[in-house]
């Protein structure tokens, strides 16, 4: 059973996310990303953390969380439907596992849709790996992690680097991943009404933002059908009131089949990416030392 906070959570997400309140299309889009800026209610649980060492990685904003002389390094791909979400709206949550598990971590502004579609996010994802490489982090000492969206980017990544002949990292953790954009789960339906979170209905908008004109079934778009065989130890949290419950039970069960070392950790009446409440949430902060219990088991 869910924890009272948990539930206070969950009413919150359905009242600012489900209401209808935000327009569709474009207007709609600034004004989700207008309300990142300026916080509100679902800010404050989500809580605030000092910003780190800030940089850029070619144009792309970076920065640098948690303890600074760490022996290893987290690359962190933020999620958002690969429209929304930034450095700022992650920082809190990134900063909480890097201190549980003790290590640094690398948050990054990579490019979003509309303006720049599918593949822009991967190659600026790429482009941060390559960054870790060139500073001497070695993939002995790295470790990768995303959630929604960011956890597709993820997978789609440790896709390149195997085309790329690049070494993969040590670990990864996917938080939720969004692994699916053919809608084609069974809860994408089952749970459509259960999610306090994502509208099913719009989801099909933000996939045609991110990648218009393109076969959704490519794995690099939907990584639950990419070849897993070769990845690093995965593991998968995700919650039973998703409606992208499916694309990380499929994707466990496809990592399993190629031989892969997948957990797959399943949270009892938790919305989409909990763990980002950490603050408010007694779950959201479970699950976040649960990542940093399992990088520690598979890392260095």
């Amino acid at each position: 059973m869910a924890s009272i906070r948990a539930k206070i959570y969950s009413r919150l997400l359905r009242r600012t996310l489900r209401s209808g309140l935000l327009p569709e299309g474009i207007e709609g889009l600034e004004m989700a990303r207008g309300g990142e800026t300026r916080g509100g209610a679902l800010s404050l649980i989500m809580g605030k953390a000092k910003p780190g060492a800030a940089f850029k990685i070619g144009t792309m904003d970076a920065e640098w969380v948690g303890d600074e002389k760490a022996a290893r390094s987290l690359l962190y791909l933020h999620g958002g439907g690969y429209v929304l979400g930034s450095i700022d709206t992650h920082r809190s949550m990134v900063t909480r596992l890097c201190n549980f598990a003790g290590f640094r971590g690398l948050i990054v502004d990579y490019r979003l849709a509309p303006e720049h579609p599918y593949p822009s996010a991967i190659e600026d994802a790429e482009a941060a790996y390559d960054y870790l490489l060139a500073n001497g982090v070695t993939p002995e000492t790295m470790l990768l992690a995303g959630d929604s969206a960011g956890g597709g980017l993820s997978l789609a990544l440790m896709q390149k680097l195997r085309e790329h002949g690049k070494a993969q990292p040590k670990a990864v953790a996917l938080l939720s991943p969004w692994t699916d954009l053919t809608i084609s789960g069974q809860s994408h339906k089952e749970r459509a009404e259960r999610d306090p979170m994502i509208d099913i209905e719009r989801m099909p908008q933000a996939i045609d933002w991110y990648c218009p004109n393109q076969d959704k079934k490519n794995p690099l778009i939907s990584p639950v059908l990419a070849d897993l065989a070769g990845f690093p130890p995965m593991f998968v949290q995700v919650g039973t009131e998703e409606v992208l419950f499916d694309d990380s039970t499929r994707l466990v069960e496809n990592a399993k089949k190629a031989s892969v070392d997948a957990e797959l950790q399943i949270w009892q009446d938790m919305p989409h990416v909990h763990q980002i409440a950490h603050r408010f949430v007694p779950e959201a902060k479970a699950a976040l030392r649960d990542i940093a219990g399992f990088f520690n088991r598979k890392g260095v």
